[in-house]
């Protein structure tokens, strides 16, 4: 029996009618075709807008269903059921078109989906009204939107939640500029990414600020306007529908913008972050073009003409009290157009409920919207580092999780970086409780911008600390890495071109962490002088399904020990011979430790070895094939010849080359690549190369480039090593390791020093075998540890396979440098510099004359 509730109906209108509206206007037997199995619990996301879009536009009609009672009203009208959620706020007000239509939707969205379905609703819910209402309620069409793929990601349900806006503007909506308004309905992943949405428009007649109590036009029906965000922008879809409300090209144009000029959207606030804000941007148009600005009400009204606009070339400004529910839709419609949605910082917005920092549902820190426009695009990325660097903002908005140091830092502060898992700036308390401090000893902390990475694989940042007074063992500065793989681009593009590496790289994180916080860790550093950065805490959320769309919606953040260029820390480009000579040094102290035989194997038991070999890579090392990918060996030869025309006339002017067909290097490397895979990584599953070279087994960095690679000299005229990113250490062979950082790290001027380091490196794995027990003396070490022989041998084999991986892969990123840059740290020496790529090309040929018959047998 249907119960009408208190005061929420206008006299005029009937519940009945109401629940009439709530019914799609189809013929019987289309809504017998539409109607899902009872509750399903996987569906494709497809299916699951469709009924969004169903259900907004039957909250279009119940909206549409009041505007009877807007004639003359004004704003807020004594008796019109109109409430103020803030006293004496008018943009508060919400009304009883608000109330009914989320009563609408919310009914129908579980009367299809369940009432398991995680549903955030702005308006406050009565369930017991929600379940009686519910009960006779037609279930939303699932097969609206035919040109949508329907072979796109099944989803289960329970992963996802639906933020519902049942009236976007209402002020908008009681002042009579209902061309403002809009019913948002919108799909977040268990991650928080918003996949899919619909925005609702009640009144496509209604012209956008315009007077107040226009006219509406009610021969034009509702439209909604949806957005499935794709794994990649090909496989995203917009439309609008009803199809016939207008074409595509002709539904999304409510303007033009001319090429290079960019449209500023904004409210009327008077705030002074985004008055400075709407400055910026109106003043530094990128590409030197003109900007205007415009006055836009209502959140959905703003980014729906941002989604609308000719060109594409529109920014959006929004206030800093918009919610989940506002921007959940919106995102996802811009973003499969080519949009984009951030908040102020430029940090994107993690559509979770009931997120951590005290928050709740709201976005807090603004929110930044653009078109796919080009110019629109980079004047985002502007916006939101000069607010990083907006000692204002940053104080104003983010103080009260940073404190006394939000606003202190000259510069940009990497504040989009610092967040939580969550989206939410770190807090003092957290930090304090990860290094052990009591509370309130942290008055604030700065991120300063300069010391900060963004990268393919993860972000990470400096954290200054600014504790209060002589706080004892507390360190003055931290790094925090953070890695939330679907807001990474290239996790994405690996989701579509290559999932077994987006599977391996959410492993990565769990090894890194396991070994960071393992008992042989502590060992190591304790022991063996190996300096690590230490972890002092971490919030790990690997998500473990076996598919990698699963997989994707995994995160981490780690908070390490940092090494600070203000203690004397520093990196190089590319190492110098001495630099490389110590750190050679200290991989080698590394290898001996955990060497097969070394007394590591029998600490307490045995146990520390026995955890050891759950916690890391069974086979350590980023470039091996079963972690690269297998079919990568079949495409040696066809990355050879891409590259080879841009480096031929330097390759033929190398003496050691003279007379050598660098045509057939491609094949030749190929034709060695499985074999050479196999024997420079013996240890990964399947291989079955083990038993032989179990004896030379270790533990590897796995990745030791110089970028991983921190140097401090001392007092006493030597030099300090610290290593870190253990995300592809495990088990191997020694000279895999080394062959990687010579081929990855030295600098030109010292690669002619090649058999001097690998001397030097012999000398002091030696000496350090015997000093942890693997070996009686630096004899026993060359008659039977591992003689000098076989670690050439093994270390060719893997100079080798590093030229498989290079040529099949690695060059496709090719950028030649002539001089250091921050920008180019990270990448590998024969990824920057010709000296290196001619060196590897010179290295590899000579490999080839020497073993190639060897490798083939």
């Amino acid at each position: 029996m249907f119960r009408r509730p208190p005061n929420l109906f206008p006299a005029a209108i009937s519940p009945i009618f109401l629940l009439a509206l709530c019914r799609p206007l189809l013929p019987p037997f289309a809504i017998a075709y539409s109607m899902p199995p009872k509750h399903p619990t996987h569906l494709p996301l497809s299916s699951v807008l469709s009924g969004c879009v169903d259900a907004s536009l039957r909250g279009c009609e119940v909206i549409r269903s009041y505007a009877p009672s807007l004639a003359g009203k004004g704003a807020v009208a004594a008796g019109s059921g109109n409430v103020l959620k803030e006293a004496g706020d008018v943009k508060s007000v919400m009304t009883a078109a608000d109330l009914a239509a989320q009563r609408c939707i919310l009914s129908a969205l579980r009367a299809t989906f369940g009432p398991g379905l995680s549903i955030v609703g702005e308006e406050e819910e009565d369930d017991e009204e929600d379940a009686s209402y519910a009960d006779d309620v037609v279930p939303l069409r699932m097969d609206l939107l035919p040109e949508v793929p329907s072979d796109d990601e099944t989803v289960a349900l329970a992963d996802l939640t639906i933020f519902v806006d049942p009236l976007d503007g209402t002020r908008e909506f009681v002042e009579g500029r209902v061309g403002n308004v809009a019913c948002l309905i919108g799909v977040a992943a268990g991650d928080g990414r918003a996949v899919a949405g619909a925005v609702g428009v009640p009144f496509p007649g209604g012209a956008v600020e315009e007077e107040r109590n226009c006219a509406i036009d009610t021969t034009l029906p509702p439209r909604t306007y949806y957005g499935l965000v794709g794994d990649d922008a090909p496989s995203s879809v917009h439309g609008v529908h009803p199809p016939e409300a207008g074409a595509l090209d002709g539904g999304f144009s409510s303007g033009s913008g001319d090429d290079g000029d960019l449209v500023v959207l904004t409210g009327d606030s008077s705030d002074p972050v985004l008055r400075g804000a709407t400055e910026r941007a109106l003043s530094n148009v990128p590409g030197g073009g003109r900007a205007r600005r415009e006055l836009v009400g209502g959140t959905a009204s703003k980014l729906l003409t941002t989604a609308r606009r000719d060109g594409g070339n529109v920014l959006s400004i929004l206030h800093f009290k918009t919610s989940l529910w506002d921007t959940c839709a919106t995102e996802a419609l811009l973003a499969s157009m080519g949009g984009r949605v951030t908040d102020h910082f430029g940090s994107p917005i993690c559509h979770r409920p009931g997120r951590v920092g005290g928050v709740g549902d709201g976005n807090v820190w603004g929110v930044v919207a653009s078109g796919p426009g080009e110019v629109a695009s980079k004047a985002h990325s502007e916006l939101c580092l000069s607010a990083r660097a907006d000692p204002v903002a940053v104080g104003s908005v983010l103080g009260t999780w940073m404190g006394s140091d939000a606003d202190s830092c000259e510069g940009a502060q990497a504040v989009d970086v610092s967040r939580d898992l969550d989206g939410s700036p770190l807090t003092r308390e957290w930090l304090e409780q990860q290094v052990g401090a009591q509370s309130g000893a942290l008055r604030g902390y700065s991120v300063p911008d300069e010391a900060a990475a963004r990268m393919m694989m993860s972000n990470g940042c400096r954290i200054a600390l600014d504790w209060d007074g002589d706080v004892p063992d507390v360190p003055a500065t931290l790094f925090y890495k953070r890695i939330v793989m679907s807001d990474l681009g290239h996790a994405r593009a690996k989701l579509k071109a290559a999932p077994h590496k987006l599977t391996r790289d959410v492993r990565s994180y769990q090894v890194e962490c396991n070994f960071l916080t393992s008992d042989a860790c502590k060992s190591l550093v304790d022991e063996a002088g190996v300096r690590i950065n230490r972890v002092y805490g971490s919030d790990l959320r690997p998500v473990t399904g076996t598919e990698p769309r699963e997989q994707i919606q995994s995160r981490f953040a780690i908070l390490l020990e940092d090494f600070n260029s203000a203690e004397g820390w520093e990196q190089e480009w590319l190492l110098q011979e001495d630099s490389a000579r110590e750190a050679l040094g200290v991989f080698a102290r590394m290898h001996a430790y955990f060497w097969n035989g070394s007394e590591f194997w029998t600490k307490d038991g045995g146990r520390l070895g026995e955890e050891m070999e759950h916690l890391v890579w069974p086979n350590g090392g980023y470039m091996q094939p079963q972690l690269q990918g297998e079919a990568q060996l079949e495409k040696v030869a066809e990355g050879w010849t891409a590259r080879l025309p841009s480096i031929i006339d330097e390759l033929k002017a190398v003496p050691n080359l003279e007379g050598v067909d660098l045509e057939g290097i491609g094949e030749r490397v190929q034709r060695l690549a499985k074999v050479v895979g196999r024997r420079a990584h013996p240890f990964a599953p399947g291989v079955g190369e083990s038993e032989y070279y179990r004896q030379y087994r270790t533990f590897i960095h796995g990745d030791p480039k110089q970028a991983n690679i921190f140097l401090r000299r001392n007092g006493g005229g030597g030099m300090d090593v610290g290593l870190i990113d253990f995300q592809w250490s495990g088990f191997g062979l020694a000279a895999t390791d080394v062959a990687h950082n010579i081929a990855a790290s030295l600098h030109g001027s010292c690669l002619s020093k090649e058999e001097e380091l690998l001397d030097h490196y012999y000398a002091s794995l030696s000496e350090a075998l015997v000093e942890f027990g693997a070996a009686s003396s630096k004899a026993d070490v060359e008659e039977r540890v591992f003689p000098r022989s076989i670690f050439q041998s093994q270390y060719d084999t893997a100079m080798m396979d590093i030229c498989r991986m290079v040529f099949a892969y690695a060059w496709a990123r090719l950028k030649l440098e002539t001089e250091p840059t921050a920008a180019s740290l990270n990448r590998n020496s024969y990824n920057k510099s010709i000296e290196n790529v001619l060196w590897l090309v010179s290295r590899c040929s000579a490999l080839l004359e020497k073993r190639e018959d060897e490798w083939l047998e």
